[in-house]
């Protein structure tokens, strides 16, 4: 996923007044941040799964997140900030010069994964099969339009486009209220009737609580 900088322009001259200036941000270096919870997903990373599971998560992060900083430095977008989460890696950029380059540098990631899972199947072998499985399942969830997803930053560039600032930003929001509602009620119901998908509820969960807490939901 990547994190595209807020979209009013209020809320971007804030961000470069608190850091010091346009000029002066944009020659700092990346920040890192640690997300609370990575640590119990890199726990679960390399004592649940087995290697080539690991392999495939791991290589399927990394072409995910180089295909965001590719498609950003084409668009001349500056990194400036790398979260570890407990589902992978958050990149942040500074304002996007046009909506063109928010759709290009967001739907880069899910494109990519989905690549990689093609070739992924088309290799084969264990190791294949696992590449095809998790890049194929994570360029799909990105491309969920939830808060700080791949999915959420391509439809508010598209509908940016056709449409003027107050209508798409109620319209992203709903949007991105029923499909965190659909994917809630499917994990409960995959838990209750299967018994065997907790961690998808664990997912829908910890995405709600973060949109809640970053107030990306603003109208909870």
């Amino acid at each position: 996923g990547n994190d595209l900088s807020p979209h009013n322009s209020s809320n971007i001259e804030k961000y470069f007044s608190h850091k010091g200036g346009r000029g002066k941000n944009l020659k700092k270096r990346p920040s890192f941040y640690i997300n609370p919870f990575a640590p119990a997903g890199l726990f679960l990373l390399f004592f649940a799964f087995g290697k080539n599971e690991r392999a495939a998560v791991l290589s399927s992060v990394t072409v995910h997140e180089l295909s965001h900083l590719v498609a950003a430095y084409l668009a001349g977008q500056k990194c400036r900030s790398v979260t570890l989460t407990s589902f992978g890696i958050n990149l942040g950029f500074n304002p996007p010069k046009t909506y063109i380059n928010e759709i290009a540098i967001a739907a880069a990631g899910p494109f990519s994964s989905l690549l990689y899972a093609f070739a992924g199947y088309k290799y084969g072998g264990a190791f294949g099969y696992e590449v095809f499985m998790f890049s194929a399942l994570f360029g799909i969830m990105n491309l969920i339009p939830l808060p700080s997803f791949d999915g959420y930053h391509i439809i508010y560039g598209a509908l940016s486009l056709l449409f003027k600032e107050s209508t798409t930003q109620k319209a992203v929001y709903t949007v991105s209220l029923i499909c965190l509602f659909i994917v809630w009620m499917i994990s409960v119901y995959i838990l209750f009737y299967s018994g065997i998908n907790f961690v998808l509820l664990l997912f829908s969960s910890y995405v709600f609580a973060v949109a809640v807490i970053k107030k990306d939901l603003p109208f909870l």
